[in-house]
């Protein structure tokens, strides 16, 4: 029961710390006037996948510590991104029309599903190795760079910032300290989460990535569902879009990269022969269902869902939990 209460408040803390960190830097963002599909493609798919990235940095380091827990990170990866491009995605598609741009279509849900592909070729030896890791990472940095630069002049945001008063500097570095008091509850609480889930899968003997894929998965993946749920009631659609796209990115490039750079992560049999298969299925589906006229209709929102409570119930059914 201690352990238990440990592992839900490890949940609350990544999803506190998280909603801490985005919250603020998208106030520095809005005072850079930064457009809002750069937003969520970048600071808030960055924001929202900061729990992803802490566990598998944490799980990285007690597998060079001699702990096997690189599939709880990789899981939790992987069931986060299932998460959003099926079940929130889906959701929102009830919710509200939600829209296309072509940049998402032709730019950014091909580098998704490139990521994908990356990740299954990858850990067909069953390892990403640290070269591998390096190589996600400085790709997904190449990428952010593109993005900015089609975005506007590093001087033009510089000259805005030495235009701000005393008074907007002084406003700057609170949010700076908030967000680093963010990043210390993710770290904490991420820590926590590792180390009890590592009980329980020894404890039951149920393989650690189904705890990644379906329990800590869905719950690092609540701070990019409210965010897309905010960024819908604020009439931002783009931005909701940008960020499930965006941490899509983010999640397979970044997050695991930096965790295989610590140290190589095996990762399971199961994983790469279904989960990244079933991934990039989902992910290409979505890119399809927005093709006709760039909107996903209510049939689409309906088709994701059920294609999340299917890969559940399966994945379930395969622990022998149903």
């Amino acid at each position: 029961m201690a352990e238990l209460l440990i592992f839900l408040a490890g949940l609350l803390g990544i999803w506190y710390g998280a909603h801490t960190v985005v919250d603020h830097a998208l106030i520095i963002a809005k005072q850079l006037k930064i457009s809002k599909l750069f937003i969520g493609l970048t600071i808030l798919s960055i924001g929202t996948s900061l729990p992803e990235i802490f566990t598998h940095i944490n799980a990285s380091l007690k597998e060079l510590a001699g702990s096997a827990a690189s599939n709880i990170a990789i899981g939790t990866n992987i069931g986060s991104n299932i998460v959003q491009i099926t079940l929130i995605l889906g959701i929102l598609g009830f919710l509200t029309r939600i829209k296309s741009s072509k940049s998402v279509q032709h730019r950014d849900g091909l580098v998704m599903l490139g990521a994908i592909v990356a990740l299954f070729l990858m850990g067909l030896d069953g390892v990403i190795s640290q070269i591998e890791g390096a190589i996600l990472f400085f790709v997904y940095l190449g990428y952010l760079f593109y993005l900015y630069t089609k975005e506007e002049k590093l001087s033009e945001i510089i000259s805005r910032k030495t235009n701000w008063t005393h008074k907007h500097f002084k406003n700057f570095t609170l949010h700076f300290v908030i967000i680093l008091v963010g990043l210390a509850i993710l770290q904490l609480s991420a820590n926590a989460v590792v180390d009890t889930t590592l009980k329980f899968s020894n404890t039951l003997g149920i393989e650690q990535s189904f705890f990644g894929l379906l329990i800590i998965g869905f719950a690092t993946a609540l701070p990019e569902f409210t965010t897309a749920v905010m960024g819908i009631l604020k009439k931002s659609r783009d931005l909701s879009l940008g960020v499930l796209i965006g941490s899509n990115i983010t999640n397979p490039m970044m997050a695991l990269g930096i965790g295989a750079m610590i140290t190589d992560n095996p990762i399971s049999k199961s994983i790469v022969n279904f989960d990244i298969p079933f991934w990039f299925i989902v992910s290409a589906g979505l890119i399809l269902l927005f093709q006709k006229d760039k909107k996903l209709s209510k049939f689409g929102a309906a088709t994701m869902i059920g294609s999340y409570v299917v890969y559940a119930l399966y994945k379930s059914y395969s622990v022998g939990l149903i």
